[in-house]
């Protein structure tokens, strides 16, 4: 009996020896694996296994949030007007969506960019479609344009509103010419005198 209890014993002993080597062994796999991790994590972006292409991604937006928060902390003006494009498809959409969309003006397809004050409550209202629409700044670099330099100025995909005199066009220009407004048809006039020509043909054709 004392025998069997004593090969008992050992054979306890010796499972409990195996299970403790077994979790130190798996307990420095873990170790070392969150070293391999630590290391790897403090390693450059370019010491990485992402693709060139990803790393041109992250470079790009890595400058520009660096930019920005360079001129945050300079200091800058904001905006004043906001471009707004509609950059995806209404299909399938809420109906709120829909009215937003339609509220800015930009159901259309062939209407191509809004323009928006840039205030809280605008901000707002932008925000619950950001997913839906493109919003870029719009910037003066000639300066900000006044009363007469309303027919002169253009506005860049960029955002940029740019005043060129060679643009300019006088109010007198848009004006109608009377003698040409004499000779001047209205559609029902073209209409009818097309139609007598078709009819009748042309006598002085042949």
């Amino acid at each position: 009996m004392i025998t069997t209890c004593i090969i008992r014993f050992r054979n306890l002993h010796s499972a409990y020896v195996c299970l403790k080597a077994g979790m130190a062994a798996q307990s420095k796999k873990d170790f070392e694996a969150i070293q391999t991790y630590n290391k790897l994590r403090k390693k450059p972006l370019a010491d990485t296994s992402y693709s060139p292409s990803e790393l041109r991604e992250a470079q790009f937006y890595f400058e520009k949030v660096n930019e920005y928060r360079k001129r945050s902390e300079e200091g800058f003006e904001p905006s004043k007007l906001f471009m707004v494009w509609r950059v995806s498809t209404l299909v399938g959409r809420p109906i709120w969506e829909k009215d937003a969309i339609i509220k800015l003006g930009l159901a259309d397809h062939k209407i191509k960019y809004a323009i928006v004050k840039n205030t809280a409550s605008n901000n707002k209202f932008l925000w619950k479609i950001k997913h839906l629409i493109r919003v870029k700044p719009i910037t003066f670099p000639d300066g900000f344009p006044t009363e007469e330099d309303a027919y002169c100025t253009f506005l860049k995909q960029t955002g940029e509103l740019v005043v060129t005199p060679r643009l300019r066009v006088h109010p007198e220009d848009l004006e109608r010419d009377s003698e040409i407004e004499k000779k001047k048809l209205d559609p029902r006039s073209i209409r009818e005198d097309l139609r007598l020509k078709w009819n009748q043909g042309y006598l002085n054709m042949y």
